[in-house]
């Protein structure tokens, strides 16, 4: 991504006043086999690839997702974790499975995102994108999200995308959301 596009996502991101936006222009990421790994969470954070991402929310097995993109360095991702907490522990997981992926980098694994999630008790799934380029990880989650942070996505049970917004949410807004999924209504908000 050249200076300019970066620049005007920026400003975007500014002007939206509840979204962050890097610019992980670090290179292309190694890439791994993503495996699931043991179910206790805070423990591991394994990386995330397109196939992966394409499993998580395409095998439901009659759950809905809740799905947050988020990083360690950004304010609104960081302020709205508590409400995702809360929110996981509110419904039965057989029932609604909240998971987040870190927009960190692969390499930041064991300095940023393990130490946030212990601090912060997190009790659901937490991955870290591991994509070749940005935009690769960007339209496998939303072609129309410009990559502004955080972003939340809600996933019907059988994986239909039916609710995406840009920008923290807080536990109320999370729980209507997915109360109108288990109802059959959709929304979409940028």
């Amino acid at each position: 991504m050249g200076k300019t596009p970066s620049l005007i996502v920026v400003l975007l991101a500014v002007f939206m006043g509840t979204a962050c936006r890097g610019t992980n222009d670090k290179g292309a990421w190694e890439e791994k086999d993503q495996a699931e790994s043991s179910t206790k969470v805070g423990l591991s954070v394994e990386p995330i690839d397109q196939a992966s991402l394409k499993r998580l929310i395409g095998e439901r097995s009659g759950k809905i997702l809740l799905l947050n993109i988020w990083a360690t360095w950004c304010e609104p991702c960081v302020a709205e974790f508590p409400d995702l907490t809360k929110l996981s522990q509110t419904y039965d997981t057989a029932a609604v499975k909240v998971v987040a992926i870190s927009a960190d980098y692969p390499d930041e694994v064991d300095t940023k995102i393990i130490p946030f999630v212990r601090k912060t008790n997190v009790p659901f799934r937490v991955y870290v994108a591991q994509f070749e380029h940005q935009e690769d990880f960007i339209n496998a989650v939303n072609r129309s999200w410009s990559g502004a942070l955080p972003v939340s996505l809600i996933y019907d049970s059988r994986g239909k995308e039916r609710f995406f917004h840009v920008g923290q949410q807080s536990f109320d807004d999370f729980k209507r959301e997915v109360e109108k999924v288990k109802g059959g209504l959709w929304t979409h908000r940028k």
